[in-house]
C-alpha cells in the first residue's frame, strides 16, 4: 500500500478497519462529498450513525479512516514533527483552535520562574502612543522606528506578500483597534458610504459602523443565502455599482474572503468590482490560513487597506500578540478627517522584553549568531544591554518561518483533510431511537463538503426533543474540557422571497462555531467530534441545564 511506513507510525503503531467502510459510495458527482478528492477504496459514506459516544470508534480507527478518505493527509507529517519538536504545549492548551498564525514557538517562550513573578514572560514588549491624525500616525509608523521595527516590519510585510515600497505597515493593541482607527480617519465626508461582507456578527466590524454612523454615513451590508450563508450576489452587485453613471460618491468596500463563522468562500474578484467602481477596499484577513495570501494574487487585487493580526505563540490561556494595519501609500491621504474619539488612535510599537534579551544573549554565543545569520531566516539583531554593545542576540520568526517552509500545498491540504473530515463526522451523529424519522444531534450551517469552503465550521446541538442546546451552554462546557468551540451569531440571512423583500426575512440565529488552526492534528479533531457526542446522552443535557440554572441564581444572589 502507499506511503504503508508512514500509516504504521500515524495509526499508532497498529490500524482497524474503517468503521464507515461498510457500504460502497457512488460514483455519482453530487454525491462524492468527501471522495471527490481521494482515490482510497474505504470511504466515509452518508450511512454511518452513531447513537452514544461509547459508540464511537476509537482514536486510531477513525484516523484510519481519515487517511483513507484523504491519503494525502500522511504528506503533511512534517507539520506533526514541528508541533511534537516546537509547539509542545499544544497538548494540553484549551486554546488551539482560531488562533492567529504565531510569531514564533512555543520553544523559543522564556521560561519565568516563581522568583521572578513580576517579569513579563513574553518575547515582545509593547509600547502604546495615542497620536492625533492620520498624518501623525504614517509618521510615527514609517519615521520613528528601531533597527529591531524596521526588520520586524520587512519581515511581517514578506510574509503577508506584499510590496514593502508600497505600503505603511501600523501596529496596533489587536484586531479591533486597526478597525477603529480606519473608521476614525477614514475621510468619510468625501466618501460617504460603508459597505460589509460579513454573514456573522464581528464586534471589530461592529465598532467601525457605530463609528462611521456617528459620522452621518448610513452603512450597508451584502446579504447572505439560507442555508448555505454565500453572498447573494446579484444584490451585492447593484450595491457596489450604485450610481457610478450619475457620478455618485463611493467609500469603504470591507471584503474579508471567507466567513470566519460558517468557512463559506468568496471570490477576491468582488475586490476587483470595487475598485472597479471607484470604492477604496479595506481587506481582512483574520478568517484566512497562514499562507492564503499566496492564493490572492495582490498583484491584480491590491487592497487600499489590509487588517491582519498575530499572536506570539499558540497555546496561551489569553493570548498575547497585536493587530497591523497595511495602508497603501497612495491613499495614506484618505486617512484625513478628525477623529471622534481620539483615545481609539493608538499606535503600537513592539521590542525584545528584557527577559528574552536577558536568557538569549547568555544561550547564544558569536558562532550561533554567524550560523543563524547564513541559514536564510530572517534574524533581528537586538542589543543584550547599554553596557554590552557588542553582544548581539537574536528573534528568529520561528512561526512564520514554520508556516513558510511547511508552504501553501501542505497547509491547505490539511486544513481540508481535517475540516472535511469533521465535517462528516459530526453529521454521523444521531440520537437513539429515531430510525422512523431521523433526529440529527448536529445541524451544520454553511458550506458543507465543498473544497473552496474555509477552516471555519458552524453548527448547533439539539437534544433528543429536537430543541436547541444554548451555544453558551456548549461554549462553557467545551471550555471545561479543554475544547475551542465558541459562540458566534449569522446574521444578515435572507430568507424567503428573494425577489421581493416584503415577503422575505432576515435571520439572526446563534451558533457553536470551531474553527481549525495553524499546527492542528487529528487529535485536535477528535476530541472535537468525541466532546460533542457527549450530547447525545439526554441525562448529560439536563444536568448541564439545572447546573447553568443553579449557577445564574448564585450570580443573581
Amino acid at each position: 500500500m502507499k506511503n504503508s511506513h508512514f500509516i504504521q507510525e500515524a495509526c499508532f503503531n497498529g490500524c482497524c478497519s474503517s468503521p464507515f467502510s461498510s457500504h460502497s459510495v457512488s460514483e455519482k458527482p453530487e454525491e462524492l462529498e468527501f471522495s471527490v478528492i481521494t482515490t482510497g477504496a474505504s470511504l466515509l459514506t452518508q450511512d454511518a450513525k452513531f447513537t452514544s459516544q461509547e459508540s464511537l470508534p476509537r482514536l486510531r480507527t477513525s484516523f484510519y479512516d481519515l487517511i483513507t478518505a484523504f491519503p494525502d493527509y500522511l504528506q503533511t507529517n512534517q507539520a506533526d514533527h514541528l508541533r511534537s519538536t516546537d509547539y509542545q504545549n499544544l497538548s494540553s492548551s484549551p486554546h488551539v483552535f482560531g488562533q492567529q498564525q504565531p510569531l514564533f514557538s512555543y520553544s523559543q517562550f522564556p521560561q519565568v520562574s516563581e522568583s521572578e513573578p513580576d517579569l513579563n514572560p513574553s518575547i515582545l514588549t509593547l509600547s502604546c502612543k495615542q497620536v492625533s491624525s492620520g498624518k501623525e500616525l504614517i509618521t510615527f509608523a514609517s519615521e520613528e522606528e528601531s533597527q529591531f521595527q524596521s526588520r520586524m516590519r520587512r519581515r511581517l510585510t514578506s510574509f503577508m506578500n506584499l510590496d514593502e515600497s508600497e505600503y505603511h505597515m501600523i501596529l496596533t493593541q489587536d484586531r479591533s483597534s486597526a478597525f477603529k482607527i480606519v473608521a476614525e480617519l477614514y475621510s468619510f465626508k468625501t466618501n460617504p458610504n460603508l459597505l460589509t461582507v460579513y454573514n456573522y456578527e464581528d464586534e471589530a466590524v461592529e465598532e467601525m459602523i457605530r463609528i462611521s454612523e456617528k459620522k452621518g454615513v448610513k452603512p450597508e451590508s451584502a446579504e447572505f443565502s439560507w442555508p448555505s450563508t454565500e453572498i447573494n450576489s446579484e444584490k451585492l452587485k447593484r450595491r457596489i455599482t450604485k450610481g457610478k453613471r450619475r457620478g455618485g460618491k463611493r467609500g469603504l468596500f470591507v471584503f474579508p474572503l471567507q466567513s470566519l463563522v460558517t468557512g463559506a468562500s468568496y471570490s477576491y474578484s468582488w475586490m476587483s468590482l470595487a475598485h472597479e467602481n471607484e470604492w477604496h477596499v479595506l481587506l481582512d484577513t483574520s478568517a484566512l490560513g497562514s499562507k492564503d495570501m499566496e492564493t490572492l494574487g495582490l498583484s491584480l487585487f491590491q487592497p487600499d487597506f489590509l487588517i491582519c493580526s498575530f499572536t506570539e505563540f499558540l497555546g496561551q490561556d489569553d493570548p498575547s500578540g497585536f493587530g497591523c494595519l497595511f495602508v497603501k501609500k497612495s491613499i495614506s491621504p484618505a486617512l484625513s478627517e478628525e477623529p471622534t474619539n481620539p483615545a481609539n488612535l493608538t499606535a503600537v510599537k513592539a521590542e525584545p522584553s528584557r527577559k528574552w534579551k536577558t536568557e538569549y544573549s547568555e544561550q547564544n554565543d558569536h558562532e550561533d549568531y554567524k550560523a543563524a545569520s547564513t541559514s536564510g531566516n530572517e534574524i533581528i539583531e537586538i542589543e543584550s544591554s547599554s553596557n554590552e554593545q557588542d553582544n548581539k542576540a537574536m528573534i528568529e520568526f520561528r512561526g512564520l518561518d514554520h508556516a513558510d517552509s511547511l508552504g501553501l500545498i501542505l497547509i491547505s491540504r490539511r486544513s481540508k483533510s481535517l475540516t472535511l473530515w469533521l465535517i462528516r463526522a459530526l453529521m454521523t451523529l444521531q440520537h437513539p431511537g429515531s430510525h422512523e424519522k431521523e433526529l440529527p444531534l448536529v445541524k451544520i450551517y454553511g458550506p458543507k463538503t465543498e473544497l473552496s469552503r474555509g477552516s471555519s465550521i458552524s453548527f448547533n446541538v439539539f437534544d433528543w426533543q429536537g430543541e436547541k442546546v444554548d451555544p453558551l451552554v456548549v461554549e462553557r462546557l467545551a471550555e471545561r474540557d479543554k475544547i475551542g468551540l465558541r459562540c458566534a451569531y449569522l446574521h444578515k440571512i435572507r430568507i424567503g422571497n428573494k425577489r421581493r423583500s416584503d415577503e422575505a426575512m432576515s435571520l439572526r440565529l446563534s451558533v457553536v462555531s470551531v474553527r481549525l488552526g495553524f499546527m492542528m492534528n487529528f487529535e485536535d479533531v477528535f476530541k472535537v467530534w468525541e466532546f460533542v457526542s457527549r450530547f447525545l446522552d439526554a441525562d448529560f443535557v439536563e444536568k448541564e441545564k439545572w447546573r447553568k440554572k443553579a449557577l445564574e441564581k448564585k450570580t443573581n444572589d
